[in-house]
């Protein structure tokens, strides 16, 4: 089985080797935005030219000027001082915006590919991953990704050019106290960057408590109902703090960190300042230094810390970014079980909506639950599926739209493998009707037509005066604009259901499948959904999951399953003269409505 998503070894191993790797596929991304990506790193060389000059026109005016008292020419270096100060906040503020504005475009990108990578994705996948921790993958983790971005790591280049240039005009201006630099500066980036290292181990356990945490808050969200019906509120509470908790303390430990981190930088940097003033005033009193040349060598040093603390800003945020990253493109990376082949396609015209279930057999890991099925469906037939809890009923549904794909055997529609169907063109092709209709947030003309440019609105009115469902979107205020609730809430469970019956009359597909779809409605709401089911399953192949064993009496074929494989098959009359199993269960449900 493939592991879910949110597994600690596998994130352990990605971020042990493949830092390097992430970031060139990461930088992928860039490829469609050159000309954002070309202002990004044109920027930070003026930025830094602009910087190594400052210093030398400080050492001009204070050794030719404020020391001699000859003030001519003072005003032009003034002048050129300011002009490259203004340059270089121009430089700063284009900076900030050309990498957010990357950041942005890239990221969106990023983005959405990993949402239609999930789009692709089997449903067992998605039944072994929490919809918190993929909730959290496509909006947080690309957020962070976005921040990293936005903080300029595009620019490190131009961080570590500054670093350089500084560096070398602090050579030309004093060899002597570039060598005390020298000697200390080794020390203040090696702790800063063993800091570094810390917290992104700190990061990675937070993100990882972080989509746990969100999982969590879905998953109580969702069952609300069930924890105010048990008062199950205080435990619902304690069970989050067990994540709250230690999410709290790694963000401590984090913050501790880039405190000591930003303090050690600015305590080095003025350390190291106080040390060049006592050594520059000893050289200078050797007459081996200048004052012009200490006070541009002081503002070197300066203007050195600011790449290395804005390095260690960015290394912060590229911590976190990672390991999003690692989380990331490891999804990206999981294959869906269930995918089109590569040649021998096959395109169906128009279906007829024959059926054949041949040697079929389907299990999870080492449980059986489809063993050797034969079934042979006519096209126009009315088939009822019946059985007891877990005989594979709906599993066949399953492996009839390839959510599954079987162990043993295959499926076939019009004499054609369903594997060797494309899979859009397959879905399109069997309308299902769930026991609980799924509605999205939006309009109910949007729900009808999932905003499907091939379902007009005629076709979506004629659908829902086909179902009987407009008799109750007339009611509401903007009929098919009316706006619903999340998961269609402000309507009842049987106006619901005959949305989704609108649906499938909308797409209008071949066959149909109804998966217990009257189970759940009133008496009320049943009677005017089987009037809709009626005119729904006329001249399409139908294939009905059936629990209330009273209403299939008119199928054409009754099929009776029990532990996997078919017991027994034929009209509602005949299994009930076989006195078998069917018999038994219609027997059992007939004792208990009574």
């Amino acid at each position: 089985m493939m592991p879910a998503v949110t597994s600690e070894t596998e994130e352990t191993r990605y971020g042990t080797f493949l830092d390097a790797k992430l970031m060139v596929r990461f930088l992928g991304y860039t490829r469609p935005h050159r000309k954002w990506l070309a202002a990004a790193l044109l920027l930070p060389p003026l930025g830094a030219l602009t910087q190594f000059a400052q210093p030398f026109v400080i050492q001009l005016a204070v050794d030719r000027h404020l020391v001699t008292g000859d003030m001519a020419g003072f005003p032009l270096l003034l002048a050129a001082l300011a002009g490259l100060n203004i340059f270089q906040l121009v430089v700063g503020y284009l900076q900030f915006a050309v990498n957010s504005l990357l950041g942005q475009r890239v990221v969106r990108d990023l983005r959405q590919d990993l949402f239609a990578h999930l789009m692709t994705l089997d449903a067992n996948f998605f039944a072994r991953n929490p919809s918190g921790t993929l909730t959290n993958r496509v909006a947080n983790d690309t957020e962070a990704v976005s921040q990293m971005v936005s903080a300029g790591v595009v620019n490190l280049a131009g961080d570590i050019l500054l670093l350089v240039a500084m560096g070398c005009g602090m050579v030309l201006l004093s060899p002597q106290l570039s060598l005390l630099v020298l000697a200390l500066m080794p020390l203040v980036i090696w702790v800063a960057f063993r800091v570094t290292r810390r917290m992104r181990l700190i990061q990675r356990q937070s993100i990882l408590l972080q989509a746990r945490m969100t999982a969590r808050i879905t998953e109580e969200t969702e069952g609300r109902d069930v924890i105010r019906l048990f008062h199950r509120g205080r435990a619902a509470m304690e069970q989050f703090d067990q994540l709250n908790r230690p999410h709290r303390e790694n963000a401590d430990k984090s913050n501790f960190l880039e405190a000591f981190q930003f303090s050690f930088v600015e305590s080095s940097s003025t350390i190291i300042v106080a040390l060049l003033f006592w050594y520059g005033g000893s050289l200078m009193s050797q007459e081996q230094l200048t004052i012009g040349v200490l006070a541009a060598f002081i503002d070197s040093v300066r203007r050195l810390f600011f790449p290395i603390r804005d390095l260690a800003g960015k290394f912060t945020t590229m911590q976190s970014a990672m390991s999003a990253l690692e989380r990331i493109f490891h999804l990206m990376d999981t294959p869906s079980a269930i995918v089109d082949p590569v040649s021998n396609l096959a395109t169906v015209k128009k279906s007829l909506g024959e059926i054949r279930f041949c040697g079929v057999e389907f299990g999870y890991d080492a449980q059986r639950v489809i063993t050797g099925i034969d079934l042979h469906i006519r096209s126009g037939e009315r088939i009822a599926v019946v059985g007891p809890t877990g005989a594979g009923k709906s599993t066949l549904i399953k492996l009839l739209n390839r959510t599954c794909d079987p162990d043993k055997g295959h499926v076939e529609i019009d004499g054609i493998p369903v594997n060797r169907i494309p899979l859009p063109q397959l879905r399109r092709m069997a309308g299902v009707v769930q026991q609980e209709t799924f509605l999205f947030s939006g309009t109910i003309a949007e729900n009808i037509g999932l905003f499907d440019p091939s379902i007009s609105r005629e076709r979506i009115r004629r659908a829902a005066e086909e179902t009987g469902a407009m008799s109750f979107i007339q009611t509401l205020p903007n009929g098919l604009d009316s706006i619903l609730a999340e998961r269609g809430n402000n309507l009842s469970v049987g106006q619901r259901q005959l949305l989704g019956m609108t649906r499938i009359f909308a797409f209008d597909p071949p066959i149909l499948v109804l998966d217990e779809a009257t189970s759940s409605v009133d008496a009320a709401s049943e009677r005017l959904i089987q009037a809709a089911l009626e005119r729904l399953m006329a001249d399409r192949t139908s294939l009905v999951i059936a629990h209330r064993l009273s209403t299939i009496r008119h199928a054409d074929r009754i099929i009776v399953m029990a532990k996997g494989s078919i017991v027994e098959q034929g009209t509602h009359q005949a299994l009930m003269e076989q006195n078998g199993l069917f018999a038994t269960l219609y027997a059992l449900q007939f004792q208990a409505s009574n």
